[in-house]
């Protein structure tokens, strides 16, 4: 079974919260690349907005509300409920930040101890200011942890950044930043320095060092855990699902009338 697996394990947030999740899951989805037979709400506004936001930050200033309003509109993004989801980020947007990135990719390989792994993280925005690295991971769905440290995701996002932060002496800040109006406050903001760092990579290798455990025996054994399956993308078809289902693959049509 350990042929399924690279020898350097690419880690992502989505695998990493995956993995976290159950262990089926990571096999199905990231392992074998099964598509989902039970799929989710569409994320087209969350694409969108995050989109939009980009194209504002890299071309003028979000509290800049004539060059928000031509960005949007040149997009045929105008709509009330868009305008409202990037004025609630402007009210959260630093200013005066000695430098920003946008939508970039960040990388971090890890080599030794074993096992090797290659995290990767697309990240929405990036301030420095005020000897802080400031991350911001744009949301636009449901608020699951009350804190930005309990989410696995977030420990793929940081593990990148660290090396970032401690080579410039920042300190490291992640916000989950929820633009929607429900959401009416964010979850806590996890601020590490370098004394978090080192922990952080040895929680990594070892969940790391858990998939390869998986690999050799086999077992990749899903958690059964109604709470988690009843929302999980392969609950149909898993075979250690607690809330098994019809799967909504797509169906090819027999006949034109079909």
């Amino acid at each position: 079974m350990t042929r399924f697996l690279p020898e350097i394990i690419g880690l992502t947030p989505s695998m990493y919260e995956d993995f976290a999740r159950c262990p089926r899951l990571f096999f199905n989805g990231s392992v074998l690349g099964v598509p989902a037979s039970d799929p989710a709400p569409s994320a087209d506004q969350g694409l969108l907005v995050h989109d939009m936001l980009h194209r504002i930050h890299t071309t003028g200033s979000c509290h800049d509300d004539t060059h928000v309003a031509d960005v949007l509109d040149a997009h045929g993004a105008g709509a009330p409920h868009v305008r409202d989801l990037i004025s609630r980020h402007r009210a959260r947007c630093p200013k005066g930040a000695d430098r920003d990135v946008h939508e970039h990719e960040f990388a971090r390989f890890h080599r030794q101890p074993a096992p090797m792994f290659m995290a990767t993280a697309r990240i929405d925005a990036v301030w420095v200011h005020d000897g802080v690295l400031d991350a911001r991971d744009y949301k636009t769905g449901g608020r699951f942890a009350d804190r930005v440290a309990d989410i696995p995701a977030a420990r793929v996002q940081a593990y990148v950044l660290a090396a970032k932060a401690s080579a410039r002496g920042l300190r490291l800040q992640l916000r989950y930043e929820y633009l929607q109006a429900e959401i009416a406050e964010d979850p806590e903001t996890w601020e590490l320095d370098d004394d978090d760092f080192g922990a952080l990579e040895e929680e990594l290798r070892g969940s790391v060092t858990r998939m390869w455990e998986n690999a050799s025996d086999g077992s990749w054994t899903g958690v059964a855990d109604p709470s988690l399956c009843g929302t999980c993308r392969y609950r149909s078809i898993c075979r250690d699902s607690a809330s098994p289902g019809e799967p909504a693959w797509p169906v090819l049509a027999s006949s034109p009338e079909d």
